[in-house]
């Protein structure tokens, strides 16, 4: 085991060196950066290469040239059996489709992903895929990639900003290498995984999906994934047509969605890898029905009666319309059930088959009363209004549609529709495909790309430094008197080390409430688990901060998971060196404008980002508020409510209980949203909140 960590060991020192030197000899900075979006691209090309050998591999062996009706059920279940248990025991970030698990490395752990996702993703998704497991390669691929730009810049010794370009240039070229499609790549890479078209991430992505895309064109070929017949826009009023299906698209991309968290809720209740290996066995039985559902939709097993690629024969128009619905619906339910179980399969492509499935049905139903219209264009439209409503890329399934056409002829109809659909989607399914699965565990993935005060202020010094903890093997009665004892909600558990205490996790109120017995009742007296100790009920593996960071990095963490404190590491990541809680966020913003920012650089960069439940207030003092000519200490403020700073003219006071507050005072407050109305009713006057 010693031998590949001394080999990853040295290509890391090696990497780190070369980057360094190329830093020193080159004039501009961001070459280091493009030549590690070139290595990635390189890399994610290759890999995709092999991850498409390994599929076939793996189906060849599984279902070989004639295979049994039954092992159309046999063979996704021992493959979920075998994939949960990879996924269970060695690389839980494998699980799904992986794009989520990426969003969730950007937005909790500054673009960590752990070097071990690149081969445990290739072993786990070429498993579940060539084993008939319902799903995509595209979006393993895109992790994969992701993963390997992750470690890149890592040992490149990169700051956050550029590993997250090159996590997105990973998912590019994932993307790219999958359909061939290097701007349909980058475009997924900018609208999903960065969220917005920022100028300094796009050098990156676009030079990895061009790169990843050329090498995989290189070794498999030049053909295009899906053979697309030359469609264009006939009459006008057909883009009427065009719009009813983009709606369409809004009612199935939604239904997939909900599905698929309905499906991820329940079968969570089952244990790993029971869970994937009852997801195979439901694409079994749907397969035994309709065997296209198998996969990904082009190159299935040889099932006596099954098309083989049954995407490209959508896409030329071909299948009856109620043979299109029944597809689409067991696509859907096989996707939902291998994606919610876990298994390493992506979901990009099957929105693909599902979109094809239901643009085919409309085209029929269209020209039986309007002759002259091609269903296979409807079927085009289709796959690029479903990737809209349900994964909210539609510039991404715009350009994917083109570069698998190589004509604009379509280019109004697709606009159209997605647009549509991205529009109408949002309002019933707020979230995404990729952000609901965040969502319910807590994350608020809000990347924004302004540049606020709180770049100028570094975690180390606003850190409470040696925080109160609690140690490992500290029982559940000492950590509740503990708790009566310091007042505090949380606490790192360490353990000490000849180098100092190791983060082990978070404990917190909430995990002694959730071993109370025989119900949570909030009481700390309660009962229960008597025999536990800190590290039996610790949350492991907590989202932490290093010291250098501007704080506003901390801010977007502690809102991410709405928490209250952050454990500030070492370098290395493992020691505790420090925590960040709300009230040292009011500390560094005091901080930040004691800098004297010039009053543009105010009105264009003081929206803080406010944690989730609690806001920054700018007011000003009215003459005739109740607050105007009153003792800090004498005002009536709502609980939650902490005055950071008065400017008054030129000067910015720190708040104490004694300072009187005069008309024309600037105001800053930190409240909670319930709290807000009343604060500023002090200060101004208004009932209404005026945020400058």
């Amino acid at each position: 085991m010693r031998a590949p960590h001394e080999f990853l060991a040295r290509v890391a020192t090696s990497v780190r060196k070369a980057a360094e030197s190329v830093n020193r000899r080159a004039r501009s900075k961001t070459t280091v950066l493009v030549l590690l979006a070139a290595i990635v691209g390189l890399a994610t090309g290759l890999l995709a290469v092999a991850l498409i050998g390994v599929i076939g591999f793996v189906q060849q062996l599984s279902f070989g040239t004639d295979p049994a009706l039954w092992t159309v059920v046999v063979v996704p279940t021992l493959g979920g059996l075998i994939v949960g248990s990879l996924v269970w025991r060695l690389v839980p970030e494998a699980r799904g489709s992986g794009i989520s698990e990426v969003m969730a490395a950007i937005a909790l752990r500054g673009g960590d992903i752990r070097g071990r996702v690149i081969g445990g993703k290739l072993l786990t998704s070429g498993i579940a895929l060539g084993t008939g497991a319902s799903g995509g390669r595209e979006g393993p691929i895109a992790q994969i990639g992701s993963a390997v730009g992750s470690w890149l810049g890592r040992v490149a010794d990169l700051p956050e900003d550029q590993v997250r370009s090159l996590i997105a240039a990973g998912a590019a070229g994932g993307i790219a290498a999958s359909f061939n499609a290097p701007i349909g790549g980058m475009l997924f890479a900018l609208e999903v995984i960065i969220g917005g078209f920022a100028l300094r991430h796009l050098q990156t992505v676009v030079i990895s999906a061009v790169v990843a895309s050329v090498t995989a064109r290189q070794l498999i070929g030049e053909e295009l994934v899906f053979a697309v017949p030359a469609y264009s826009l006939g009459e006008p009023w057909e883009l009427a047509l065009y719009a009813l299906l983009g709606l369409s698209a809004v009612v199935v991309g939604v239904a997939f969605i909900r599905l698929a968290r309905s499906a991820e809720i329940f079968s969570g209740r089952i244990p790993m890898p029971l869970r994937t290996a009852v997801g195979g066995f439901v694409v079994g039985l749907i397969a035994l029905a309709v065997p296209e559902a198998l996969g990904s939709g082009e190159h299935l097993p040889p099932i006596p009666g099954a098309v083989v690629q049954p995407i490209t024969v959508m896409l030329d128009g071909g299948f009856a319309p109620t043979f299109l619905l029944i597809l689409l619906a067991a696509k859907i339910l096989s996707t939902v059930a291998s994606v919610s179980t876990g298994n390493a399969v992506g979901s990009f492509q099957p929105l693909i088959f599902v979109g094809a499935a239901l643009g085919g049905a409309f085209g029929h139903l269209a020209a039986m009363g309007l002759p002259g219209i091609e269903p296979g264009a409807f079927a085009l439209v289709g796959t690029a209004a479903v990737v809209a409503a349900a994964g909210r890329a539609p510039l991404t399934g715009v350009l994917l549609v083109f570069e698998l056409t190589g004509s604009y002829d379509m280019v109004l109809p697709l606009m159209l529709a997605t647009g549509l659909a991205t529009i109408v989607a949002e309002r019933f399914q707020p979230a995404s495909l990729y952000t609901e699965p965040l969502e319910r565990r807590g994350i608020s993935y809000e990347i924004g790309e302004e540049v606020d005060v709180m770049q100028s202020v570094s975690v180390d010094e606003i850190m409470t430094r040696r925080p109160d903890s609690i140690f490992s093997d500290t029982t559940v009665p000492e950590i509740r008197a503990w708790f009566r004892r310091t007042r505090h909600h949380g606490a790192p558990v360490v353990e000490q080390t000849p180098s100092g205490l190791k983060l082990i996790g978070v404990v917190t109120l909430t995990d002694l409430w959730a071993i109370e017995e025989p119900d949570v009742t909030g009481d700390l007296n309660a009962p229960g688990g008597e025999d536990l100790t800190a590290a039996d009920i610790c949350t492991r593996d907590p989202v932490t901060v290093g010291a250098s960071a501007p704080v506003y990095r901390a801010i977007q963490r502690m809102a991410a998971l709405d928490v209250g404190r952050l454990p500030v590491v070492d370098e290395h990541g493992e020691h505790l060196i420090g925590l960040v809680r709300r009230a040292d966020v009011v500390k560094a913003y005091q901080r930040a404008l004691a800098r004297g920012v010039s009053s543009q650089q105010r009105r264009a960069r003081t929206k803080l980002r406010d944690l989730r439940g609690v806001r920054f207030l700018e007011l000003v003092v009215a003459k005739d508020a109740p607050a105007a000519a009153a003792r800090v200490k004498d005002v009536s403020w709502p609980v939650g409510t902490v005055l950071t700073s008065v400017r008054r003219g030129g000067d910015l006071l720190v708040p104490r209980g004694d300072t009187v507050l005069r008309p024309g005072d600037e105001v800053v407050a930190l409240c909670s949203d319930l709290a807000a109305p009343e604060t500023t009713a002090l200060i101004t006057g208004i009932r209404e909140p005026r945020e400058r």
